[in-house]
């Protein structure tokens, strides 16, 4: 191929990465706002909803995935649409978006995951498991988890600043090694793992439980909620998943201007898929979940019935669940 070929095939893919980065992110950070500010109006709203220590998890991450789209994705999308840097001459941006960037990022897979564990301990036939994750110990580790991720994210906010918002200190390899292999480990690999095992594990407490009619449809909609939950997570991570560990795999070698560029548009369209969680959870329960559907009416309608459409059964020992969609809660 002649270097002209070349060129001309490097500045195609170039202006195909801008377009995933510029116009499709920002179309994708539309809906995921207006999604995410409905949830939590929602979670808000409902009565029951907000007494659940599963919501509690599922309230944290939306806050998450509103800042992750905001600070991380809208400042590149901007870039690649208009050619202007919003971090550029803004100090307050600037220290926004490298504070709670990566806070925004982690915070959405540690609340699900959590509230995967709580969904698995609630339909457990031992009273223990179901009391372990009592509605304050949910507040306390959603708030834990935030403190942690604004600690790590506090070198980000004190290196980046000045009027290009650039790092204050050139030599931060080992930081940035540190935080490379962190989100691997902890949005990838971890995250997948504990959303994985506990959803399959909730799926088999529920079906080796003794189920009326009424348990049955319940089942059905806690299976469709879990199921599409998971679905939606493994597919718009694994894209990225698989990119980082290719990078790991091949930092040390030398690599043309095309192969740069091919990988350039890989990351984009992979980071368009892996934001796609923080964009669709609302859009996810209001597809497979009518319990969902009628309470979303109900709340923004402003009707008095605070209550959540519910199924109840009883358990063993006469414990009582209730559950809302995929999440289930002791009474």
């Amino acid at each position: 191929m002649s270097s002209n070929l070349i060129n001309d095939e490097i500045v195609r893919l170039q202006n195909i990465g801008k377009v995933f980065d510029g116009y499709i992110m920002f179309v994708l950070i539309i809906f995921g706002t207006i999604g995410n500010l409905l949830n939590l109006f929602v979670f808000i709203r409902i009565k029951t909803l907000r007494q659940m220590s599963n919501s509690i998890f599922l309230i944290g991450s939306f806050p998450g995935s509103l800042v992750s789209l905001w600070s991380s994705r809208y400042p590149r999308s901007i870039l690649n649409i208009t050619g202007v840097d919003p971090l550029v001459g803004s100090i307050v941006f600037c220290k926004f978006r490298w504070l709670f960037g990566r806070w925004g990022l982690n915070m959405p897979f540690t609340c699900i995951c959590l509230a995967s564990i709580d969904r698995f301990l609630m339909t457990s036939r031992q009273v223990y498991y179901r009391r372990l994750f009592s509605l304050k110990r949910a507040y306390i580790m959603v708030i834990l988890s935030s403190i942690i991720y604004l600690i790590i994210c506090i070198p980000d906010g004190i290196y980046y600043s000045g009027y290009l918002c650039t790092a204050l200190v050139n030599d931060r390899a080992l930081y940035k090694q540190f935080i490379a292999y962190f989100n691997l480990i902890l949005t990838n690999i971890l995250s997948m793992i504990i959303l994985g095992t506990f959803s399959i594990l909730t799926w088999y407490n529920l079906r080796s439980t003794r189920q009326n009619r009424q348990i049955n449809h319940l089942q059905q909609q806690v299976n469709r909620m879990m199921i599409a939950e998971f679905a939606l997570a493994f597919i718009t991570t694994l894209p990225n998943f698989v990119y980082n560990i290719y990078l790991q795999i091949t930092q040390s070698m030398i690599k043309s201007q095309l192969r740069l560029a091919q990988e350039s548009l890989w990351s984009s369209i992979s980071v368009i898929m892996s934001f796609t969680m923080n964009v669709g959870t609302f859009y996810v329960y209001i597809i497979v979940s009518r319990p969902y559907r009628r309470n979303v009416r109900t709340a923004l309608c402003f009707k008095r019935q605070n209550q959540v459409t519910s199924h109840q059964t009883r358990l063993q020992h006469g414990t009582t669940i209730q559950t809302f969609g995929n999440m289930t809660t002791r009474l």
